[in-house]
């Protein structure tokens, strides 16, 4: 129960937290845009540069920009809202979760011998893959964690370093959703980088979006393979296929799952070429015995 609750006020709490600071931080950036799409201010920037008012002027009949803006502001407040802000789905699924992890903690070894008897492997062969999957899941855990953290880190220093607000919040913000595939740490600086564009404040938004997509957005997919293979003694091409492979097929899951599967299979691997060197071994064995 003790676990249980620290997971609750140190990961869960948290993280719902951030998300509904992100969810106004964010309709309130989209509110402001749609709002200075019209402003005499920002016409006044865009004059000074002929180029992009004749492109606007192009696009905005096709796109209706304001709208589109306003729709975006809308369906950003009505839809994350509403996965982080107390629903009946919501709180349906952290019950679940947390009366699975209550029973995890609490009967994990019955639980690890019952899924023992349906392994046909010999005691030793089937601790050693046991052994092999708790290092792999809390390696995978682990960096998986120590990466976001430094995604994060990453994302906020560059928001203090330009001047934006609140760029610690924004920096957590950015680890949380880091771990959606895709989007992730996009939809942090990708509005601040459009804000800071049509605010006139074009090197700074430059700056931003090129930090944000190079190194923010990109560092997770050559970092963490590299801090995965060292605990896992494997190769790191072989570790970033497995983990770009447990994305494709699992979703979120597949960060850890991946990694799972490819050490479960080289376990195998080496336990089927321990196995079949051996009556070659004893074969040998038996023949010198002979001469």
């Amino acid at each position: 129960m003790i676990s249980v609750c620290l997971v609750a006020v140190v990961i869960v709490a948290p993280a719902v937290f951030l998300s509904q600071r992100l969810v106004a931080e964010l309709s309130e950036t989209l509110h402001a845009l749609g709002t200075n799409l019209n402003s005499a201010s920002l016409d006044a920037r865009l004059q000074q540069h002929p180029a992009i008012v004749n492109f606007l002027e192009w696009i905005e009949p096709r796109l209706d920009i304001e709208r589109q803006i306003q729709a975006a502001a809308g369906a950003v407040a009505g839809r994350m809202s509403a996965l982080v802000s107390g629903s009946v789905w919501l709180l349906t699924q952290l019950v679940l979760v947390f009366l699975t992890l209550f029973y995890f903690f609490r009967d994990r070894t019955a639980l690890l011998q019952f899924f023992r008897r349906f392994i046909p492997l010999s005691v030793t062969e089937t601790d050693e893959m046991l052994s092999r999957i708790a290092q792999t899941v809390n390696a995978s855990l682990s960096k998986n964690l120590l990466v976001k953290l430094i995604q994060g880190f990453l994302g906020g220093l560059m928001f203090w370093i330009l001047g934006l607000p609140a760029p610690v919040l924004f920096g957590a913000a950015m680890a949380l959703f880091a771990i959606l595939p895709v989007m992730g740490t996009a939809l942090v600086w990708a509005p601040a980088s459009i804000y800071l564009a049509l605010s006139g404040s074009w090197i700074k938004a430059l700056v931003l979006a090129v930090w944000g997509g190079l190194v923010v957005g990109l560092i997770d997919n050559f970092l963490y393979p590299i801090l995965l293979a060292g605990d896992l003694r494997l190769h790191p091409l072989a570790v970033f296929f497995a983990v770009f492979g447990g994305l494709l097929a699992f979703g979120i899951a597949g960060v850890v799952l991946g990694p799972v599967i490819l050490a479960i299979t080289m376990a195998l691997l080496e336990l089927w070429q321990l196995s079949a060197a051996q009556p070659t071994q004893m074969t040998r064995r038996l023949g010198s015995h002979d001469d």
